[in-house]
């Protein structure tokens, strides 16, 4: 599925989306061509996981900071709940900065899902309302997002996604290329600045066209782990 044309209701994102990009990663905004050899692109990650988390199930019902494996003196505790990125723990006002800025668009991206898919609205949300401590997710209805600086991919599919990823572009110039391919479907999306294209990012093979100039993209997505700690609280739901 594509929204095209985010701007449109967002006008500002026209004026505001570089010069704030720029602003906070001042070292990877710049022209590219993505075919020379060696390229890399910088991908940050605002996100709360889920997958690496400790699982409780079959440990004795006490508190779990009371729980330690037989011989292990030092315990990481936090562990077995959900964990931000390492991008958010480390860059706390950065984090502050892009949430704000990522709110802005996800605010209507939500409106568009709850009422064209109301089915997948209502699963993909359980692990947003459900981050330890009420936190509320900057990418709400999902658990966070990424930034990408200049993409540009081999085929692949993120397995670890739940459901569906939403991936919103933006690119400065012309020519600039990345656009986004689907190789199951046949498709190849040339969106235009702004343009919203959603579909099931763990179960369809994706890439990015080679890049020549700048080009940004945001995808809002949620771990598949989340479902554990939505279930049963990683296992440790009788140890409150």
């Amino acid at each position: 599925m594509v929204i095209t044309n985010l701007a449109e209701t967002l006008p500002h994102l026209r004026t505001t989306a570089l010069p704030v990009f720029s602003a906070l990663y001042p070292n990877e905004i710049y022209p590219v061509d993505s075919t020379e050899p060696g390229y890399s692109y910088c991908a940050v990650h605002k996100s709360v996981y889920n997958r690496y988390a400790e699982q409780g199930t079959g440990a004795p019902e006490v508190h779990p900071n009371l729980v330690a494996r037989e011989g292990v003196t030092k315990v990481n505790h936090s562990q077995r709940a959900p964990q931000q990125s390492k991008e958010m723990k480390d860059e706390p006002e950065e984090s502050n900065l892009t949430g704000e800025f990522i709110q802005l668009i996800t605010t209507v991206i939500e409106l568009h899902i709850k009422k064209l898919l109301p089915e997948e609205y209502s699963r993909i949300e359980v692990w947003a309302s459900h981050l330890p401590l009420n936190e509320r997710s900057a990418a709400y209805p999902f658990g966070g997002y990424i930034i990408n600086l200049c993409i540009s991919t081999v085929g692949h599919r993120d397995n670890r996604d739940h459901r569906f990823c939403v991936v919103i572009s933006y690119c400065h110039g012309e020519g600039v290329g990345g656009d986004l391919g689907m190789y199951e479907t046949g498709l190849l999306l040339r969106t235009r600045p702004w343009d919203v294209s959603i579909f099931p990012s763990s179960d369809i093979t994706h890439f990015n066209m080679p890049i020549n100039g700048v080009r940004i993209s945001i995808v809002l997505h949620s771990d598949i782990y989340g479902e554990r700690w939505v279930a049963n609280k990683n296992g440790w739901e009788n140890n409150e």
